[in-house]
């Protein structure tokens, strides 16, 4: 007897319309291939190749309405379909590659529910053998879905687990592979145990298919690893940043500062800074403002300092302008008007006033090979002077690699100004590792040595530096 009937097909019809419904159920979507084809082969009846077979109808059935609910979308949301003239083949090339692909993962495993949803249907009593009639034996049921549920809960952790580093939201991949590992021990042991004297199940022929999708998906998430892990070596990116931020609210002159610089290592960042800098000043987005000031004509060196060497900046004038403003508003957005400072009224909470003092200084490296982010000391380098440096607890975080610690440094800075001037400086240094997994994704330290001086500058400065290593996601 065929294998394929008009039975099989209306079953798979049938199961095809119920996993389209669920396509449309947050997260139920990811199970709903697997749900659909359990229906299909659950109608068919207790035979599982035919079972499988309307399975794979419903996979179809729900692909092909998924296609066209795709096609009405694209056609309502861009006007097209993506056969029209004109559009773009190659984008819509490799969407079909995807799609065809999804198209047969949905089918696969809609096959397997359709397998699993005939084995259920061999459990239930006979229609036509009164004597078959039994009660339901509610701790063989029990006891197989404390099973199916533990399976689902230790395979969805150990693939997420897998394909963490390699893939975003992995747990989306996750959870119907655990859903199929935890249904199929599920409905596997019930018909097992409750299976009759006379059973016919070929218990061979299903420990066959059992293996053979281990198999394949064995082999698929072994691909899915190994082309993460290409794709993450082809894209890694290792580089070094190096940052100083100087920012007053009124203008300074015959200004001149000394920053904590990186020690010397194959990056070379402090006499790449002096070399390669880019110079970035930060201009407030008010309308009437004029958003071009003047540029400041900066000076870099490295100096030998009683500290130890440092970066030295410097400027006969950094103009800075001071800006008012006041928010307007209307029914749908909002913005910033510049205003003159006689209009300026401090109790009112819609004026404001800002400057265009900060002016940030960076320069970034790349290395040749992976950064010690965990332990950079002594092998990576770190702004300089530093002492005292103790460990604290961070702020967050919590992988193992993860520390925090603090420490003394100093800093320079000579210039005029008035008494009620407010001057930041920060040196910023980080290194990172970066690579694709889904998402751009990786790991750093960082650190940060700061102050905030009143009035002129007037020599030598205390100042606190933090240090973070071990930050983000490792490989390994």
């Amino acid at each position: 007897m065929p294998l394929l009937t008009c039975k099989g097909l209306r079953n798979g019809a049938i199961g095809g319309l119920a996993g389209a419904a669920l396509g449309f159920v947050p997260l139920v979507l990811l199970v709903a291939p697997l749900i659909g084809g359990g229906v299909a082969g659950y109608l068919e009846g207790d035979d599982t190749e035919r079972g499988l077979v309307a399975g794979a109808v419903a996979g179809v059935v729900m692909a092909a309405l998924s296609t066209v609910v795709t096609g009405v979308i694209l056609f309502t949301r861009f006007g097209d379909l993506p056969f029209a003239p004109g559009s773009p083949l190659a984008g819509f090339g490799i969407a079909a590659l995807l799609s065809f692909a999804a198209t047969l993962g949905q089918v696969l495993v809609a096959s397997i529910g359709g397998a699993l949803g005939s084995l259920l249907a061999g459990a239930r009593p006979s229609k036509e053998d009164p004597g078959d009639r039994h009660e339901p034996r509610w701790g063989v049921a029990v006891g197989s879905l404390v099973a199916g549920v533990l399976t689902f809960a230790v395979v969805t952790v150990v693939v997420a687990v897998v394909l963490e580093a390699f893939i975003w939201l992995s747990l989306l991949v996750a959870l119907p592979i655990g859903f199929i590992a935890g249904a199929a021990v599920a409905i596997l042991g019930y018909r097992y145990v409750t299976r009759g004297p006379d059973s016919t199940v070929n218990w061979r022929r299903v420990g066959s298919g059992v293996v053979a999708v281990v198999i394949v998906f064995g082999l698929l998430l072994g691909g899915v690893y190994a082309l993460g892990q290409q794709r993450a070596e082809q894209s890694e990116q290792r580089t070094y940043e190096y940052q100083v931020t100087i920012s007053a609210n009124q203008t300074l002159s015959n200004a001149t500062f000394y920053v904590p610089v990186p020690e010397t290592s194959e990056a070379a960042l402090g006499e790449r800074f002096v070399e390669d800098v880019q110079y970035r000043r930060e201009t407030p987005a008010i309308r009437g403002h004029d958003g071009d000031p003047s540029r400041v004509n900066f000076t870099y060196e490295l100096v030998d300092t009683k500290h130890g060497r440092m970066l030295a900046i410097g400027a006969d004038r950094i103009e800075v302008n001071r800006v008012y403003y006041r928010e307007v508003e209307n029914e749908t957005m909002g913005w910033r008007e510049a205003i003159p400072e006689s209009e300026y009224d401090p109790s009112n909470p819609s004026m404001g006033v800002v400057d265009d003092g900060t002016f940030t200084f960076s320069v970034t490296a790349p290395s040749e090979e992976p950064i010690d982010t965990a332990a950079p000391f002594g092998t990576e380098p770190l702004l300089t002077p530093q002492f005292n440096r103790t460990p604290v607890e961070c702020m967050y975080g919590s992988q193992e690699r993860h520390r925090c610690f603090e420490y003394d440094s100093r800093m320079y800075a000579t210039y005029g100004a008035p008494e009620d001037t407010t001057v930041y400086v920060a040196a910023h240094l980080a290194g990172r590792n970066e690579w694709i997994a889904g998402e751009w994704t990786g790991n750093e330290y960082r650190e940060r040595a700061h102050t905030e001086l009143l009035g002129p500058g007037r020599g030598w400065y205390f100042v606190r530096g933090e240090l973070e290593v071990g930050s983000g996601r490792y490989r390994d």
